[in-house]
């Protein structure tokens, strides 16, 4: 039954690649590129649309935009962004060719009644049923955690669970943290956290978009079971010098971007913490954090439409707590990438990547002998090249390939007290193809099959096919059915405890060769589209079922040197999504609501994982009372959230006496817990309220914005965990303003 799926999608594109259509060409196609004519930068997320045919598109995160199976002669293309003045352009679009169309949209002055219908959502991704893509307005409209981050954005999706208020780790559809490839401009980043995950390490200002794979992913993905988060980063100003300075109460930070003398541009984003005030009221606790973070890019254009990118990354954080007896934390990114993007003969389009990344994190005991050191450390070199042909008739062809040669350091003591000090090399490639049918409107067909060439020859061959099959219905313009398949593997996992509330250090390491890859198979049913009597507003509706098997769990049986530090397991997820969005020029609303069931079992023991959440709903509204004001105010619901309760205490000697003559037998002990069933109890129900207001005073050459923020408005006190030394409980964030000043010039 494991092959079947794999067959079946990989016959069905066999016949693909065999078909020849029999029908005269009477269609044509166009595809162009769309910037911003005020900064030259391209813009993702602008939807491409023929009012009379009732087809379009949406632009990707490199402004490039194609449409195909046009009917020949004149036709009329509107290209619309919310924020910019929408344009109209008439074209003739010639049977059996691929003209270019490229638009320059104007940033538009508020007006009041005007009133943009966007589909970018489905537009952009139809047969892709569960990718969203986030916008850099889309970061800004949610309240700040102190500052703007994409992770907590991320967090208010449809099938994402975050589990504390402390932290921006978060959980996709029944996946373990580690199991979410974060890719930042192409280079894979392994630790993407500042201050024990209170927020990203991406600054708000440095980012353009982000798609967020939640399952079903199309075949040029792969090597994680449950998330892709593809951030891309501003180009830069290519017209002129500009820039942006800001400070908060954690942070100062800086962005600064232009144009090179080679029709390019760049841009540089820096961030440093100052002040630790607001982040101790996170962990409840006196521990100073010092950390910074370093984004860069530079563009070169090659030819009409092609661009060369050069990008950067470094991070680090450093927790140094007053006391000696706690221990010091400290962690770095570094990360280097070489992007190349370019359309040629208006049919082929072609992307690829090559980088370099780093990642070292260290965790030093101090004076608490009751501590042992801990080391990881990864390097990582990756290229990743992909090609697509684009047929007039709307169909499309793409392959790739990549390769990436990590290298693992790490060094624990395990549960046994027996220190593993090793270092790892291992590999990992991927070659894919997948055909898009789009000729059959309304049906649109992908399939596609992945492999990893070298598990071919390993004894878990069965790991090197990976089928990925997309469907999608209109039945009408405004409402489309989804289906999608998809099988992943992993090779990569972190140490952690699952019964950890906050995971303070996580060590990468790779599964030994010869051992069966993590997997999963994905199922997915959604329908998605407009609400025609509310313009500006789409929907949509998802069913999704994760099987997952060899899963790698830490032993926490282990008591012997000889038992192994891991253990395998299997796992399942399933439930159901709703998303609701408006937008309009002058406010801005947002529904997500999941349910969701995650179980996980180990021998005969099942049981549900800390991010194991029954319901989860967000609401988001943003609202312009008037011209250079912003109004945002987002609330929160999750039902309890799995834990281990407490079941008592006892007096556990350590017989410290045997050895210095002291004898046993007076020995008081110290106080142990004694838990019951693995998280066997519920937390109570988490809500919160979150509410930023802020003010742009526009001067000649600068704008200066002010903001504040609430946190938890009605200072709700939802829990976090009971304190196992002594019992008591600890709630999360507490009501807490805080302030944001911005200048942008």
């Amino acid at each position: 039954m494991k092959r079947t799926a794999t067959i079946f999608i990989f016959s069905l594109l066999s016949l693909a690649l065999v078909h020849t259509s029999a029908t005269a060409q009477t269609s044509g196609g166009v595809r162009g590129i769309v910037t911003d004519s005020l900064t030259g930068e391209r813009l993702s997320l602008v939807n491409i649309y023929l009012p009379e045919q009732g087809m379009g598109a949406a632009t990707d995160a490199n402004g490039f935009f194609f449409i195909g199976n046009i009917p020949q002669g004149q036709r009329q293309f509107r290209a619309t962004l919310i924020g910019y003045a929408p344009v109209v352009r008439d074209f003739t679009i010639e049977p059996g060719k691929i003209l270019t169309l490229n638009f320059k949209l104007s940033p538009a002055v508020l007006e009041m009644d005007v009133v943009e219908t966007t589909a970018d959502r489905r537009a952009r991704y139809d047969t892709e049923i569960s990718t969203m893509p986030i916008s850099a307005a889309e970061i800004s409209v949610v309240p700040k955690a102190v500052e703007a981050d994409l992770f907590r954005t991320i967090a208010v999706l449809p099938g994402v669970v975050a589990t504390s208020d402390v932290s921006s780790q978060f959980y996709v559809r029944g996946g373990g943290g580690d199991q979410n490839l974060i890719i930042l401009d192409g280079m894979t980043i392994y630790n993407p956290f500042h201050a024990l995950g209170i927020f990203s390490i991406f600054d708000a200002d440095a980012i353009k978009e982000a798609e967020v794979l939640k399952g079903g992913f199309p075949a040029q993905w792969g090597n994680r079971l449950s998330s892709v988060i593809n951030i891309r980063t501003r180009e830069g100003n290519r017209n002129r010098f500009s820039g942006k300075l800001n400070m908060s109460q954690v942070s100062g930070k800086a962005l600064l971007e232009g144009p090179t003398p080679w029709d390019g541009s760049w841009m540089v984003s820096v961030r440093k913490s100052f002040f630790d005030e607001v982040l101790q009221k996170f962990v409840r606790q006196d521990t100073p954090f010092d950390f910074y973070d370093v984004i860069g890019r530079a563009n070169v254009s090659t030819g009409e439409s092609g661009r060369l990118s050069l990008h950067t990354l470094f991070s680090g954080d450093r927790i140094t707590s007053k006391s000696d007896f706690n221990p010091e934390y400290e962690w770095s990114n570094a990360a280097y990438g070489l992007s190349w993007f370019q359309v040629l003969e208006n049919k082929f389009l072609i992307e690829s990547t090559f980088s370099f990344s780093n990642f070292k994190g260290e965790l030093t005991p101090r004076e608490n002998s009751l501590i042992t050191p801990r080391l990881s450390e990864v390097n990582d070199v990756y290229f990743n090249g992909a090609v697509t042909y684009f047929r007039d008739d709307g169909d499309m062809y793409g392959a790739g390939f990549m390769f990436r040669l990590p290298e693992f350091r790490f060094s624990f003591v395990n549960a046994a007290n027996y220190k593993r000090d090793e270092s790892r090399k291992n590999s990992e490639t991927g070659i894919w193809f997948k055909y898009k049918l789009k000729r059959f409107r309304p049906f649109s067909i992908e399939l596609g099959i992945r492999s990893d060439i070298f598990s071919l020859l390993s004894p878990n061959s069965a790991d090197a096919f990976e089928p990925r099959l997309g469907v999608s219905y209109d039945v009408s313009q405004a409402l489309s059915l989804k289906a999608s398949y998809a099988r992943v593997h992993q090779r990569l996992v972190t140490i952690t405890n699952e019964d950890d509330v906050v995971s303070l250090f996580e060590t990468w390491i790779p599964i030994t060769d010869g051992q069966p890859s993590q997997e999963a198979d994905h199922y997915i049913l959604g329908v998605d589209g407009d609400v025609v009597f509310v313009p500006g507003m789409n929907f949509n509706l998802q069913g999704y079922y994760k099987d997952m098997r060899n899963l790698v769990e830490y032993n926490r049986d282990k008591v012997d040197a000889k038992d192994p530090d891991f253990v395998r397991a299997t796992g399942r997820s399933y439930g159901i999504e709703a998303f609701l969005e408006e937008k309009h020029p002058r406010y801005y609303g947002m529904l997500s609501y999941s349910l969701g069931f995650t179980e996980r079992t180990v021998g005969d023991f099942t049981y549900n994982p800390r991010y194991d959440r029954r319901h989860s709903l967000n609401i988001i509204l943003g609202w312009k009372p008037a011209a250079g004001w912003d109004v945002n105010l987002r609330w929160e619901y999750g039902s309890g959230l799995p834990f281990s309760q407490i079941i008592g205490y006892y007096d556990r000697l350590l017989f410290n006496g045997l050895f210095d003559g002291r004898g046993y037998i007076d020995e008081q002990g110290e106080p142990y817990t004694m838990l019951g069933a693995k998280n066997s109890g519920r937390l109570p129900t988490y809500h919160r309220m979150d509410v930023s207001v802020s003010k742009a005073f526009q001067f000649e050459w600068v704008r200066l914005v002010a903001e504040a923020s609430v946190l938890n408005v009605y200072d709700r006190n939802n829990m976090f965990y009971y304190d196992r030394t002594t019992g008591e409980r600890i709630d999360m964030l507490p009501f807490l303003p805080t302030v944001n000043l911005r200048v942008e010039f």
